[in-house]
Parts: C-alpha cells; sequence; structure tokens
C-alpha cells in the first residue's frame, strides 16, 4: 500500500474526475490520501471527501497565501469544524517568505501561523506545514507556542540538520515531486539518508508536476517511492510500507482501502 501524505484531491482538474483518480490511484497500490484544504471555501468540501471515502484523511486551515484574505470570522468557523469533526488535522498551514518580503507580511503570516497552533493545541491534533524559506521561523512558532502533536513537514527541500529539526518536535518528512526533478540534490540527499521511520511520500498533485504545462498525479506516488528505493538500494514495497505505515500512525487509524 502506498499513502500519499499530500494530495490536493479537492482541488480542479482532480476534484472534477475524482472517482476515475481514485480507481487508477488503487490500480497503483495507492490506497491512502491526506487531502489538504487552504482556505475556507475549501473546508466543508475537504470534510465531505473524507466521509464519503475511507482512504482519504482530510485536513483544514488557512495556507499562508491565503492570511491576507481571512478574518476573525474564518478563525472562528475552522475551531468550530474542528471541534465538530473529530478526523481533520489542522493544515496546511505554515509560513512562505519567499511571497511574504517585507517585515509585516511575514509577521501576519506568523501571527495566522500561530494563532492555528493554539487551536491545534487545544484539540491536541497534529497538522500539516507548508515552510517555503521559513524552516527557522516555524521551528521558533512551534516552540514559542508549546506545540507538540507533531505534523506533516510538507515538500521538505532543506538539509539533513533542519530535518532532524523537524523530526526532534515530532514531525515526519513530507518526500515528494521535486525527487522527479535530477537536480534537487538536497532532497534525494534526505531521501537516502533520513531513517525510513522518519520519511513520508506525497505528490502535492495537481501541484509540483515534474512536467511543464501538465498537472501532477498522484499517480506518481509510486515513481518517488521507486526513486527513494534505489537510492537506498531496498525494494519500492519496503518504501511504500514503511512510509504507509509512518502516515497511518500519525493519523491515528487505518483506512480500508477500496476493493475494485
Amino acid at each position: 500500500m502506498l499513502f500519499d501524505s499530500h494530495c490536493h484531491l479537492n482541488h480542479k482538474p482532480l476534484i472534477e474526475k475524482l472517482p476515475e483518480i481514485l480507481t487508477q490511484a488503487a490500480f497503483n497500490h495507492i490506497n491512502g490520501f491526506l487531502v489538504p484544504a487552504t482556505q475556507a471555501q475549501d473546508w466543508e468540501l475537504t470534510i465531505q471527501l473524507a466521509a464519503n471515502h475511507p482512504q482519504i484523511y482530510a485536513a483544514i486551515g488557512i495556507h499562508p497565501w491565503f492570511v491576507s484574505s481571512s478574518n476573525n470570522a474564518n478563525f472562528t468557523k475552522l475551531e468550530q469544524l474542528l471541534h465538530q469533526n473529530s478526523q481533520p488535522l489542522l493544515g496546511e498551514i505554515g509560513l512562505d517568505f519567499v511571497r511574504a518580503r517585507d517585515q509585516n507580511s511575514r509577521e501576519q503570516q506568523i501571527q495566522c501561523f500561530e494563532l492555528q497552533l493554539q487551536i491545534a493545541n487545544s484539540i491536541k491534533r497534529p497538522i500539516v506545514v507548508h515552510h517555503v524559506h521559513a524552516t527557522s521561523a516555524c521551528l521558533k512558532s512551534i516552540k514559542r507556542c508549546s506545540f507538540t502533536h507533531g505534523g506533516f513537514a510538507h515538500a521538505f527541500s532543506g538539509s539533513i540538520e533542519e530535518a532532524h529539526e523537524w523530526i526532534k518536535y515530532g514531525f515526519l518528512i513530507g518526500i515528494g515531486s521535486l525527487l522527479l526533478h535530477q537536480q534537487a540534490k538536497k532532497v534525494r540527499i534526505a531521501a537516502q539518508t533520513l531513517p525510513l521511520q522518519n520519511i513520508v511520500i506525497e505528490t502535492d498533485a495537481p501541484y509540483m508536476s515534474p512536467k511543464t504545462k501538465q498537472y501532477n498525479s498522484p499517480n506518481n506516488l509510486i515513481q518517488i517511492a521507486k526513486i527513494i528505493a534505489n537510492l537506498r538500494n531496498i525494494q519500492w514495497e519496503e518504501v511504500a510500507e514503511i512510509t504507509a505505515a509512518n502516515a497511518l500512525t500519525l493519523l491515528g487509524n487505518i483506512p480500508k482501502p477500496l476493493k475494485y
């Protein structure tokens, strides 16, 4: 079994042909997905997807790209939905300092992130973290908020030292579609070096496509598993089994894979 720990099945074009996508994925041994929502308009849809499909887990949150369009009502709604639904993680949340170049924008992102960390703390739920050029700031916020429930460090592309910092705070390292690019040296080192027990695999589909002018597909997850296996000189099935178990242990459940 393969588990895609970050896949936007709730976004176009995947949502428009979801039955076909899930059927193809099952054929390629992909029987589990964590589907993050990035803004308020996606939250209820994402929760419903998880309710309707046993292989889908939900995460809901305010992505750093959408901080400026969020308001107090959004935070109230987010907290209400998380209290009403026991499964969703909190995510995709975090910091993106490529998008926030001035200090005011960065402070706004940090405030939004830390408000969501406080919500996650109150309900004792893991988080899904977006951390672009902001690993140190994310970890400082996690420490400042005394957040201890772990989660997924999405789309990891940093150093081994940075990976171990995430692991120290209870996070699994998301290794994904960057591996499909030969020039992504840091992520290849992480995929080869980190203990498999600290890794999950992801596609971020339909984003981060390895081919220009094409959307990414969950089916690329098997290629990611095979690249990791080749780097480590093991079978891809071992990568699949261990990384899926890592994700499911953090999620606290084992979903029922679909039978076709």
